[in-house]
């Protein structure tokens, strides 16, 4: 009972804690980040849009600053043991930091590149939403669904370490598509004219074509998007403990929704002011980091995929 009280204590003070700090963020540290990025960007070659996207970005650094601690100390003083077991436990093992690090850069190129798809297909292509909708929510959606199936065989073959590199380094190739569809433009490969149908859950009233360029590109993306997918949430389950699965679960999975969240207005402002080719090939070296970091890592993951006391493969 003592325990449940704690929780239920625990569970109430940590989302406070997260709302004074949300509201010291918007008070507080948004004002005091104008305050000290505002004359140093002023004159500047930023655009006005970019420039505020960067005086967000310190606010969010220093409300994160804040709102950790008191949530951590808000955690402690109701003796919120469900979530500080899980976290200790996690932080208890070799690599935990670097672990983390590795979560929030793994989807990061993707996440960059995918805040603008649509927007990149619809306006600056300017595919018909009908040709998009079909290409990237029905086939789309399929080849995501089989590319999570496709990694997860190859997985049982290659080890997550190597699933976890290949998938990512073809994650990272599916953002130079979209390069290649930026310069090369609609019709450089021969389309294909969906016929109409009714599946119940969606339906196509005409016949609609699909620009062969377009299609390809989507095919890769979400093929391995998929495949990474796969891998990354193989990854995730490794990290848990069996006595704190769903707790560490929610905070790993929350780490690697961080790039996916906060890129978008960013993303936004970097393709008007660099351009949609150049801004795919930052979304391309964005997914690098993590590759590195996977390569530097390569012996503590492949703990985690073998018996204890197997022999290591550098």
């Amino acid at each position: 009972p003592s325990s449940a009280r704690n929780d239920l204590v625990g569970f109430t003070a940590v989302p406070v804690a997260v709302v004074l700090g949300y509201l010291a963020t918007l008070h507080a540290f948004t004002p005091l980040a104008r305050a000290l990025l505002g004359p140093w960007l002023a004159g500047g070659p930023l655009a006005a849009t970019l420039q505020a996207r960067w005086i967000d970005l310190l606010a969010l650094l220093m409300g994160l600053a804040f709102t950790l601690p008191l949530a951590a100390f808000a955690a402690r003083r109701a003796r919120f043991d469900t979530l500080l077991g899980g976290l200790r436990g996690y932080f208890s093992q070799p690599g935990a930091a670097a672990f983390l690090l590795f979560i929030v850069l793994y989807k990061l190129g993707d996440a960059f590149a995918g805040a603008l798809m649509t927007p990149f297909l619809l306006k600056a292509m300017a595919f018909a939403s009908a040709e998009v909708g079909v290409a990237n929510k029905i086939i789309g959606l399929w080849l995501t669904l089989g590319g999570a199936l496709l990694g997860g065989l190859l997985m049982l073959r290659l080890g997550l370490w190597r699933s976890l590199m290949l998938f990512g380094v073809l994650q990272a190739a599916s953002n130079l598509g979209f390069w290649w569809l930026a310069t090369q433009g609609k019709g450089s490969l021969p389309g294909l004219l969906i016929p109409p149908f009714d599946w119940g859950f969606v339906s196509l009233t005409q016949a609609t074509p699909v620009d062969g360029g377009l299609l390809m590109v989507i095919a890769f993306e979400n093929l391995s998007g998929g495949m990474g997918t796969a891998a990354f949430l193989a990854f995730l389950m490794s990290l848990t403990q069996q006595r704190f699965t769903a707790t560490q679960f929610a905070m790993l999975s929350a780490f690697a929704s961080i790039g996916r969240v906060w890129v978008g207005p960013l993303a936004g402002v970097l393709a008007e002011s660099i351009g949609w080719p150049t801004f795919f090939i930052v979304s391309t070296v964005l997914a690098l980091p993590a590759l590195v970091l996977l390569w530097a890592m390569r012996a503590a993951v492949r703990r985690l995929e073998v018996i204890p006391g197997a022999p290591l493969d550098d």
